[in-house]
């Protein structure tokens, strides 16, 4: 049997975006959550650039948490909650990157928004370092991390004048946030001996 004969496993599913739930009849259970929104959707942001979860044009938030939706399966985000660049949300953030000049050519724009407002979540107040970590995912080559320092001040400020509750589940000694609960292995260091 020829591959182009091969009938690829398809699903129907509803997705819950930006607040409002779309049912999509058939969906292949291989395509990445960026297809699913561009092509189904006929959304235009989020932004595909490398569809290989190398340059974070894509960056949706999936249940409040920054995710490359081109790596994501749309089937991982049914009953999750999905917000695109397009939501409200976002909407400080992306004022902040235009009036830092944060993304001069505008196309890694709504992904900056999506990772400021993530970051702004788990740290109200980040400094130089936690904010080039935040963003080090993103590839942009008109604009350098200076500005995207500016734009999550900015960000920060906007939101502490607009009263946005942020989360304060941060370790107090960290810069970047919270950091995932690893779980706790056995120390077997007195059994392994020489070690090679």
């Amino acid at each position: 049997m020829s591959e182009s004969a091969v009938e690829w496993p398809t699903v129907g599913l509803t997705l819950r975006v930006d607040g409002h739930e779309y049912p999509v009849p058939r969906v292949w259970i291989g395509d990445s959550l960026l297809a699913v929104l561009r092509e189904r959707l006929d959304l235009d942001e989020p932004r595909d650039g490398c569809a290989v979860g190398e340059c974070g044009a894509c960056l949706v938030a999936v249940d409040g948490i920054p995710a490359a939706s081109c790596l994501l399966p749309a089937v991982a985000a049914v009953e999750r909650d999905v917000r695109t660049p397009r939501d409200p949300a976002f909407d400080i953030a992306r004022a902040a990157v235009t009036e830092a000049g944060a993304s001069p050519c505008g196309f890694c724009a709504p992904a900056l928004a999506i990772a400021i407002t993530g970051l702004l979540r788990r740290n109200p107040d980040p400094g130089p370092a936690a904010v080039r970590e935040a963003m080090a995912g993103i590839v942009c080559r008109c604009s350098e991390s200076d500005r995207w320092i500016e734009a999550v001040a900015l960000a920060a400020e906007a939101e502490a004048e607009a009263g946005v509750a942020i989360q304060h589940e941060y370790a107090e000694d960290s810069d970047t946030g919270p950091q995932p609960d690893y779980p706790e292995y056995p120390d077997y260091s007195d059994q392994a001996g020489d070690a090679p």
